[in-house]
């Protein structure tokens, strides 16, 4: 069994078609059908019926193509054995939504771990997020949501990530305490990501607030750079404030937006080089996280 032969199985199960994956994988199609027949040898069984033209896995087919996924990823990680030992890299990946404050923490943390290097992303939603940890593109990654389906990968919660109202300096509402979504009417509102599912039930709680002018902007730091400028005010998950603005804005906590889940998670590859890094990570971006309270 190798790595030609589980792509081929793999490719073939999402094309249903042995001429569309010898076209992807850009090999002949007896290329294609003899890698499929070896494999069928080596574990003894059938992998794809045909019917007509329509091709389909088998019984057997379905309950391997996990195990052909996770074999693959086993693979390539084997592959990166040699740079580890050398000088590993790390690759962390983050949602959208927090500072750069917040990811300096990081980068510090590894900084501070010999021989290691980084590699960071962003502006991924979580769901793609997941999916590059699980196929071994990213090492950690730290999201909204919970991982709860992989053998392979460590997920622990962090902290709440509460949403908050940025407010300029000298803004009317910023010396008002309780704030409610009512206070918001005729208010220019900055988001990032609105087409996200955080600012989804954002939305929906920002229907009280009355002829409201929204603004999305490309990233955080147009946002709070907007906010800063007096030009409207912004919802953002506390994380996403960087440090450099607290001279310029007053943040406040509104029970509506409470009401939404916004927490921290962090989810990494499950082997003892990564966990013995991670750890250090996660010891940064806590230290990082109260620091700022």
């Amino acid at each position: 069994m190798n790595e030609c032969q589980l792509e081929t199985f793999l490719t073939i199960s999402e094309y249903k078609s042995y001429s569309k994956a010898a076209e992807v994988l850009n090999v002949t199609q007896p290329t294609v059908t003899s890698r499929i027949k070896s494999l069928e040898e080596i574990l003894q069984c059938s992998l794809f019926s045909r019917l007509g033209h329509e091709i389909s896995l088998t019984e057997e087919g379905v309950l391997f193509t996990e195990y052909a996924k996770n074999i693959l990823i086993y693979m390539n990680h084997a592959k990166e054995i040699k740079q580890m030992v050398k000088k590993p890299v790390i690759k962390v990946g983050f949602s959208p939504g927090y500072s750069y404050s917040f990811i300096i923490e990081i980068l510090k943390a590894v900084k501070n771990t010999e021989n290691t290097n980084a590699q960071i992303v962003d502006r991924y939603n979580s769901t793609n997020l997941n999916e590059m940890l699980r196929s071994g593109v990213l090492d950690l990654i730290f999201t909204r949501d919970i991982l709860t389906d992989s053998q392979n990968i460590i997920s622990e919660y962090l902290f709440d990530n509460p949403l908050v109202v940025v407010l300029p300096i000298n803004h009317h509402l910023s010396q008002k305490h309780p704030l409610h979504i009512e206070d918001l009417h005729h208010e220019t509102i900055f988001s990032y990501k609105r087409n996200s599912s955080l600012w989804k039930s954002i939305d929906q709680k920002l229907i009280r607030a009355r002829d409201i002018t929204r603004v999305d902007v490309e990233n955080n730091e147009m946002l709070l750079n907007a906010v800063a400028n007096d030009l409207g005010i912004g919802i953002i998950p506390e994380l996403g404030i960087d440090s450099k603005y607290h001279s310029k804005i007053i943040t406040k906590r509104i029970d509506e937006l409470d009401q939404i889940q916004n927490k921290v998670y962090v989810h990494y590859r499950r082997n003892s080089q990564m966990e013995k890094l991670a750890k250090k990570i996660i010891y940064a971006v806590i230290q990082h996280k109260y620091s700022e309270e």
